[in-house]
């Protein structure tokens, strides 16, 4: 069961105060001509921050109703891009022309006096099949990774592109869908889905807030399904939200749903690679390059910090095989040589000490401590030949 409860304190915390800076020179505004709905849209686009700077093909996000949600969406998603959180991705906001056309699967005998128009949501699947995916390709450096996100009736439109169009994306977040759409249908669509596919390689996070009765109820249907009906290869998580309304949990949703789908990216915790050892951040840098395609080593910063807990605790041996693995990524960082000098001059081997604090020394001489180190254990080693040459019987 994928219930999601609790989040760890810094997500949730910064649900509410979020403030990333989004590069106005990343932003790119482009149009297209839809030959499926016979109309011009809107695109706006987030370039990743070291998209100039690669060559790499970027996976991409797909954001719905991005003339309310998109400034919100790209300030979330630079924030987790650029701590990490997430791989990088170029981000697609696709304003909507006539929403309830578009987000809804199906005529509602219940919405037609309300609606003019509505069940259109298969024609705007075939739109960004035919005519923004393309489009995308052909102007930008993205790759078949694709990850699909709505709010509200939007959200409605990510579980039944879901449910009916798996191929189209990899990952699907629908934050307080609009389950009870004509009856539930989209309900009964899940199930079936689940019940006539033994395999569904893909990820889904769905979210609720402090719904009213018939979509509670809905939402309860839903999960229901998935509990009992999905495959084992389903990635599927909810979040309940009783802290928030229909209207306000977006922020949330969208910290929690992407730190939930790409639990795998982040960074191994420190204590973690202290127990486990380097072998951890050898398969994390191997998993990186097999599930993303990106070429990635740990933070000198979280190096270096398992590296002195190591060495404080006398684990010598562990903290010898950190600092190689540290020195072959890092190795214009003096740090990691001085050390390796420490560990030999603590078990007793100065002339090996001295070797690393020279190569400290020399790598930054603006370190006052490491020269003196070098200078000290420099005297010591002179001082130590002469006593040993005076020792010799003549």
């Amino acid at each position: 069961m994928k219930r999601i409860l609790i989040l760890a304190l810094f997500a949730i915390i910064s649900c509410s105060s979020i403030h990333a800076e989004v590069n106005p020179k990343n932003l790119r505004n482009s149009r297209v001509y839809s030959s499926v709905l016979k109309e011009y849209r809107d695109v706006r686009i987030l370039l990743p921050n070291e998209y100039n700077n690669t060559y790499y093909k970027y996976p991409t996000i797909y954001l719905l109703d991005a003339e309310t949600n998109f400034d919100t969406g790209i300030e979330i998603l630079s924030f987790l891009m650029d701590n990490h959180f997430i791989p990088p991705h170029i981000v697609i906001g696709l304003p909507n022309t006539d929403r309830f056309r578009d987000m809804t699967p199906v005529d509602s005998i219940m919405n037609k006096n309300i609606y003019k128009t509505r069940g259109g949501a298969n024609n705007f699947i075939k739109s960004l099949e035919q005519d923004i995916f393309p489009h995308i390709a052909k102007n930008f450096r993205s790759n078949s990774k694709r990850l699909l996100m709505g709010h509200s009736y939007s959200g409605l439109f990510v579980v039944h592109a879901f449910s009916t169009r798996p191929d189209l994306f990899d990952k699907y977040l629908a934050f307080s869908p609009i389950l009870w759409w004509n009856n539930k249908a989209i309900v009964r669509d899940v199930e079936k889905f689940l019940t006539e596919n033994s395999s569904i390689r893909k990820h889904l996070f769905i979210s609720f807030a402090e719904e009213a009765e018939e979509m509670l109820k809905s939402c309860k249907a839903l999960i229901l399904a998935l509990e009992t009906k999905s495959p084992a290869d389903l990635k599927w998580h909810y979040g309940w939200m009783p802290d928030q309304s229909h209207y306000t949990l977006y922020r949330k949703s969208l910290m929690q749903g992407m730190e939930i789908i790409f639990t795998d990216y982040k960074y191994p915790d420190e204590q973690l690679l202290i127990d486990k050892g380097v072998e951890v951040a050898n398969n994390y840098t191997r998993d990186i390059l097999l599930n993303y395609g990106r070429k990635e080593i740990l933070p000198y910063s979280l190096l270096e910090s398992v590296c002195v807990n190591l060495k404080d605790a006398k684990k010598y041996n562990e903290a010898m095989a950190f600092l190689k693995y540290t020195i072959k990524n890092y190795p214009k960082r003096a740090e990691s040589f001085y050390h390796v000098g420490e560990i030999y001059e603590s078990v007793n081997q100065p002339k090996e000490a001295f070797k690393f604090y020279e190569i400290a020394h020399n790598k930054d001489r603006g370190r006052w401590d490491y020269e003196q180190k070098y200078l000290a254990l420099q005297k010591t080693l002179k001082e130590m030949e002469a006593d040993a040459l005076n020792s010799v019987d003549l």
